[in-house]
């Protein structure tokens, strides 16, 4: 990821698309953009906020996804440059700039920064669509999940703080909220979405006073603050608006001005995911992905290359495991491992039978693992017995067949797909970890549907399990097959790809 920043002062509104689009071959982290303070003349914080959703929709396809941009606020504000508290590697104009009044000022505080000129337009201040009346309010509040800042979030932010004259308070939900979220698992813990939320303010706009607090209800601060004016919404929200002033009209309080913003259209989503830009569809992205650099795992052999696949009953496991093996991966089946284990002659055998009894026996004598299961899935203590016995016997026989699988087919990466492969401590033998997850609704339901349990039997299957919150938080990469088969395709090509890049450069 690039960490050069850039600053673009812009006159010239309507030429912006092109402007960006010229700034994209400086390979940028962050992209700061701000109106030049000559602005101020027809300063309209409802026009300028049209004018700053309609940058922020169009930048992910003009800049490139990766590219952070800020639109800043203070310019309009203090009228005049108010300089960040960053290095900045590029000033750019989308105007000349020799002998044009307030430009040398931008210049003094960012001395070493190389100066490019984006634009050959001559310096004027293009007010058209910008004198479109509103009024501010003293006191702003508005709330959100607010899970890796995307540029519906920005707008909603931004249109707050140009509405805001001393105050703006924004309630983050904490983790108790979001458990109604797509793919909450993966939303960031509450106190690092505070943080970023805050210093996002502060960087576009440094004249506000800043309240960014944790929420547990709907409602947050605005139940029994009185010295609150207006409130922003969404128009997917609106209706939390209204609830709001019910609530404190019930309580004696001031009605709160509601400012309503349009939700920004997605002009990159498929069909599995949102129409509009949503945080959902950023943690759909997640997946497939790496979360976090590769850990060197200096007491293992780089051939063959070893991942364990870990994930929950009816997560879609074994077929990820599929999809891999179709790419070029060994793949080790420890569930099938076990099930040797269970064999009479087998050591495992005549332990398991000697501990649960003989009642778990076929009339051949076989393990009836139906049986079996029915008893260790009713008693945490039962099922630790049994996973004692068969734990260690397990990964041993699986080093075995890695070992030959790489002698023998030459595979130089090898999935050992194993349900309780955390919970065993095997992430230890693997390079790295992967792992699938759904909903518990649907494995439920999955599991009523494919295996005939009841729904009391299946609840018991899916409470004995690792939860899918220390799944992530085990794992360098996950699934979720909650969606359709070509997704989960997607996601397994995704999650390859990285890897053969990875190990590509590597060698």
């Amino acid at each position: 990821m690039s960490t050069k920043t850039g600053l673009l002062t812009a006159v010239h509104h309507a030429n912006f698309p092109g402007t960006l689009a010229a700034a994209r071959k400086y390979a940028l982290g962050t992209l700061y953009v701000q109106l030049h303070p000559r602005f101020t003349d027809v300063n309209r914080a409802t026009a300028f906020g049209k004018l700053i959703a309609n940058v922020y929709q169009s930048s992910p396809r003009v800049l490139g996804a990766g590219v952070d941009l800020r639109f800043l606020v203070s310019p309009l504000k203090s009228k005049d440059f108010v300089p960040l508290k960053r290095k900045i590697d590029y000033l750019f104009f989308d105007y000349p700039i020799a002998s044009v009044e307030h430009t040398e000022n931008i210049l003094r505080f960012y001395g070493d920064s190389k100066v490019v000129e984006l634009g050959s337009k001559a310096f004027s201040i293009d007010a058209t669509g910008l004198c479109e009346p509103t009024k501010t309010f003293k006191n702003v509040v508005l709330g959100g999940t607010f899970d890796r800042l995307h540029a519906g979030h920005k707008v909603l932010l931004t249109q707050a703080v140009l509405l805001a004259e001393e105050r703006l308070v924004v309630g983050v939900t904490d983790d108790n909220m979001i458990k109604s979220k797509k793919l909450w698992e993966l939303i960031l813990p509450v106190e690092q979405r505070i943080k970023e939320v805050r210093h996002f303010l502060e960087d576009i706009d440094s004249t506000l006073r800043y309240e960014v607090v944790p929420i547990s209800d709907p409602f947050g601060p605005t139940a029994n603050d009185p010295n609150m004016d207006m409130i922003v919404v969404s128009s997917e929200t609106a209706r939390g608006g209204a609830k709001v002033n019910e609530l404190r009209n019930s309580k004696g309080l001031n009605q709160l001005q509601t400012h309503t913003i349009e939700l920004l259209d997605d002009e990159s989503t498929i069909d599995d995911k949102e129409d509009k830009i949503s945080s959902s569809n950023q943690r759909m992205d997640l997946l497939g992905a790496r979360l976090r650099p590769r850990e060197p795992k200096p007491h293992l052999s780089t051939n063959p290359y070893i991942i364990g696949l870990v994930g929950g009953v009816a997560s879609g496991k074994s077929k990820m495991a599929e999809r891999f093996q179709k790419l070029g991966a060994g793949v080790i089946d420890c569930d099938k491992i076990a099930h040797e284990l269970y064999e009479p002659g087998e050591s495992c055998y005549q332990a398991v039978v000697n501990n649960f009894g003989i009642g778990i026996l076929n009339e051949d004598k076989t393990i009836n693992r139906k049986s079996l299961g029915a008893i260790v899935f009713s008693d945490p203590d039962k099922l630790n017995l049994l996973n004692t016995i068969l734990w260690d016997a397990i990964l041993a026989r699986a080093k075995e067949r890695i070992a030959e699988m790489c002698d023998k087919e030459n595979k130089q990466v090898i999935i050992m797909e194993a349900a309780l492969l955390l919970r065993a401590g095997w992430q230890a033998a693997c390079h790295e970890v992967w792992s699938c997850f759904i909903p518990r609704e649907e494995a439920i339901k999955r599991l009523t549907e494919r295996n005939g349990l009841s729904e009391e039997e299946a609840s018991k299957r899916v409470n004995a399990q690792m939860s899918n919150v220390e799944l992530v938080k085990h794992s360098d990469i996950v699934f979720c097959t909650a969606w359709s088969y070509d997704y989960s395709q997607q996601q397994a090509e995704k999650a390859w790809s990285t890897l053969m890049d990875e190990l590509k450069q590597k060698l």
